[in-house]
C-alpha cells in the first residue's frame, strides 16, 4: 500500500505524546530528578507519570551542582516542594550554601536523613554558585559560602523529625546539635571550629545510637570524648587516635558502655599506643577485631594482637607489604595457638608468605568455621586446599565443617569438579563468592573492636 503526500499531510506528523503511558515512563526514568520536575510541568500526563514514579521510587534524593544548572530560586524551591512528600532522605554535595536557605520557610516532615558535604571546610559554595540562576551569581563575603551554626538551627525548623545527620566541611562550634531531639546517628567529617563545652549538651540530650567525628579533625578544638559515657544508648562510634591520647582511661570507659557493638579507630599517628592500651586490658567484651591497612612494623602488630585472646573473629583487609614485608608465617602460627575461642579469620587482600600461616588456624582452632582468603594472590595456592583437607580428616574432635571463600585468589574455580575435592567436601565447603571489603584514605589505618 502507497500513502500518497497528501494523505501523509492531513493525518499529521508523530508527537511524543501519541505514545502510550509505559513508553513515556520509560522515557521519564532517563531523566535525572530535576528533569522530571521539570517535565512534569508540560503535560499533565508526564505530570502523573512522574508523581506515581516518585510515589514508588524517590526517597533519596541528592542535590549536586550539575543538577542546578541553569536553574533559579523560584525553580529550586518548587522542585523541593513538590519531592518534599515522597523524600525521607536529603543530601546536598558540594552545594552553594545558600540553597540551603531557600528552604529556611519550609518544613518537610518525612525527612529523615540530611546530609551537607562541604570542601575541606570551605563549605563548597563556589561549583555551585558558578552553575546557579542569576539571582545566586554573586557571593558577599566567604561567610555566605560557609556551613555555620545558623544554618544548623536552620535545619532544626526545616528538618524537625531528623534522625542522621551527617556534616562534612562545615564551620560551625555545634551548639545545636543538641536541639535534634529524634537524632540516632550524628556524623562530623572535617568540621572546623567544634567546642568541647557544646558536646557535654549534646551526649547529655541526645539518645545517640551511632557517632562519627572524623577525619583531619586533629589541628581543631574537637569535642571531649570523656562525655561519651554520658550517653549510654551509644552502639558504634567511630573516632580518630589522637582522640583516645587525652586520657589514660577513656577507652577502657568507652568499651564498657552497656550497649556499645563497635568501636572504630582511625589511625595516622599512634597506632601502638592505642593497639597496647586496648589489647592489654585484656576486656572479654571485645570478642572481634578488625584492621585495615599497612604498617611499618608488622611484628610489634602481632605482638598486641597476643594479648587479645577472647576474639571470635579477626580480620585483615589491605595488609600488604609495599615497602617492607608483609605478613609473616610465624606472626599467624603464634596467634593461632593463643586464640582458642577464634571461630572466623578473614584475611583479604593480603601479601602472605605461604599457606603455613593459614593451616595453623586449621590445625589449632577448634571452634573455627571460616577462612576468608579473598583476593590473595601472593603465598596462597591450589596446595592449600589439599592440605587443608588432609588436616581435617584427622580431626575426630571436629563437628561441623570449614567454610572458605576465594574469591578472586589465584585458586581455580575448577577446582569444585576435582573428583578429590567432590568426595571429601564434606570436610571443607569452597565458596567462590565475594566478600565485602573497606577501603581507607591513604596513609590511614583503621581498627575495629566489636564488643
Amino acid at each position: 500500500m502507497v500513502t500518497s503526500k497528501a494523505e501523509i499531510c492531513q493525518i499529521g506528523r508523530p508527537h511524543i505524546m501519541d505514545l502510550n503511558d509505559d513508553c513515556l515512563g520509560m522515557i521519564v526514568r532517563r531523566l535525572n530528578v530535576m528533569q522530571q520536575y521539570q517535565i512534569s510541568k508540560l503535560h499533565t500526563r508526564f505530570k502523573q507519570i512522574v508523581k506515581s514514579q516518585w510515589r514508588c521510587k524517590l526517597n533519596h534524593v541528592v542535590v549536586y551542582p550539575e543538577l542546578l544548572e541553569n536553574i533559579d530560586e523560584a525553580t529550586f524551591v518548587g522542585f523541593m516542594q513538590e519531592v518534599g512528600p515522597h523524600m525521607q532522605s536529603l543530601l546536598m554535595r558540594h552545594c552553594d550554601i545558600r540553597y540551603l536557605r531557600l528552604l529556611s520557610d519550609q518544613i518537610f516532615n518525612r525527612v529523615e536523613t540530611f546530609g551537607w558535604m562541604g570542601e575541606g571546610g570551605s563549605g563548597g559554595g563556589g561549583e555551585a554558585g558558578d552553575s546557579g540562576g542569576e539571582e545566586l551569581s554573586e557571593f558577599q563575603g566567604d561567610r555566605e559560602k560557609q556551613f555555620l551554626d545558623e544554618d544548623l538551627n536552620l535545619l532544626t525548623r526545616v528538618f524537625p523529625k531528623l534522625q542522621v545527620l551527617k556534616l562534612r566541611g562545615c564551620q560551625i562550634t555545634g551548639k545545636y546539635l543538641a536541639q535534634f531531639s529524634s537524632l540516632k546517628h550524628l556524623s562530623l567529617d572535617d568540621c572546623q571550629c567544634l567546642e568541647s563545652d557544646n558536646f557535654q549538651e549534646v551526649f547529655q540530650e541526645l539518645k545517640l545510637r551511632k557517632f562519627d567525628i572524623m577525619e583531619d579533625c586533629d589541628e581543631i578544638n574537637c569535642c571531649d570524648l570523656i562525655e561519651l559515657k554520658k550517653c549510654p544508648t551509644l552502639e558504634h562510634i567511630k573516632i580518630a587516635d589522637y582522640h583516645l591520647c587525652f586520657d589514660t582511661d577513656i577507652i577502657n570507659d568507652i568499651l564498657r558502655m552497656p550497649n556499645l557493638k563497635k568501636l572504630s579507630i582511625y589511625s595516622k599517628n599512634f597506632v601502638f599506643d592505642v593497639l597496647e592500651r586496648i589489647s592489654r586490658t585484656n576486656l572479654k567484651q571485645i570478642v572481634a577485631f578488625k584492621f585495615n591497612g599497612v604498617l611499618h612494623n608488622f611484628e610489634r602488630f602481632f605482638r598486641e594482637l597476643n594479648h587479645m585472646r577472647h576474639l571470635k573473629k579477626l580480620s585483615f583487609y589491605e595488609c600488604r607489604g609495599y615497602d617492607i614485608e608483609g605478613i609473616r608465617d610465624h606472626m599467624l602460627v603464634q596467634i593461632s595457638k593463643q586464640f582458642a575461642d577464634l571461630e572466623e579469620i578473614h584475611l583479604c587482600s593480603c601479601d602472605l608468605e605461604s599457606d603455613r600461616g593459614v593451616l595453623s588456624f586449621v590445625q589449632n582452632c577448634h571452634k573455627l568455621k571460616l577462612i576468608n582468603l579473598t583476593s590473595c594472590r601472593k603465598g596462597i595456592s591450589e596446595s592449600v586446599i589439599w592440605r587443608c583437607m588432609e588436616l581435617m580428616k584427622k580431626q575426630k574432635w571436629r563437628t561441623h565443617h570449614l567454610e572458605m571463600w576465594l574469591k578472586d585468589a589465584y585458586i581455580d574455580k575448577a577446582i569444585l569438579e576435582d573428583p578429590r575435592y567432590m568426595y571429601n567436601n564434606r570436610f571443607l565447603k569452597l565458596d567462590f563468592k565475594q566478600s565485602l571489603q573497606d577501603s581507607n584514605p591513604p596513609g590511614v589505618l583503621k581498627f575495629t573492636f566489636s564488643t
